[in-house]
């Protein structure tokens, strides 16, 4: 890892290692994405200092550390079949949101429901300005999907929580989508 690299272009390289491809850079991840914080140093080249320093100042809480700090994960996001993200499941609020683009919402309306895509779960959010925060990611025309999570949930629908507040389900139908918000 090159010194000059911003933190940011570090956090991405973070989040490629940590939920898509551990592989890359040696990192043995456990069922739940677990990956030592010695052998991610080693073989990245990464200081602790500057590690700490973007765990703390990720605006999204992408990564977590165990209590000593020996381990880190991403929260949620992993592409990788046979990771078992950490959930806490049980009711979610009465109405969640979810950030994504007006051509990704046609898709959605001709699909049926939103897709998880190649992840674990759909991510949605209880703030709507952590939607709107996801949406812009995209570099599109963003738009926040409203979720009305408690009918959903009623219905049998099945929601779980990460550990930095994001809630997924395995598929989200668009009969439950009770607004579009565009800016």
């Amino acid at each position: 890892m090159k010194e000059a690299q911003s933190d940011r272009e570090v956090s991405v390289y973070l989040s490629f290692l940590l939920r898509h491809h551990p592989e890359t850079a040696g990192l043995d991840m456990d069922r739940h994405g677990w990956v030592s914080v010695a052998q991610l140093l080693n073989n990245t080249g990464l200081p602790m200092e500057r590690l700490e320093r973007i765990v703390a100042e990720d605006d999204k809480g992408r990564y977590r550390f165990n209590e000593d700090k020996s381990r880190i994960k991403a929260c949620q996001g992993h592409s990788i079949p046979w990771v078992e993200p950490e959930l806490t499941y049980g009711p979610p609020p009465e109405t969640l949101y979810h950030g994504t683009t007006a051509e990704a919402w046609a898709a959605i309306q001709a699909g049926g429901y939103i897709s998880r895509m190649a992840r674990h779960a759909v991510h949605m959010q209880a703030d709507r300005e952590l939607a709107w925060k996801s949406a812009r990611r995209w570099r599109k025309e963003p738009v926040v999907l409203v979720i009305d999570a408690g009918r959903m949930h009623r219905d049998g629908g099945v929601f779980g929580v990460a550990d930095n507040g994001v809630w997924c389900a395995e598929r989200v139908d668009t009969a439950y989508i009770s607004g579009v918000l565009r800016r």
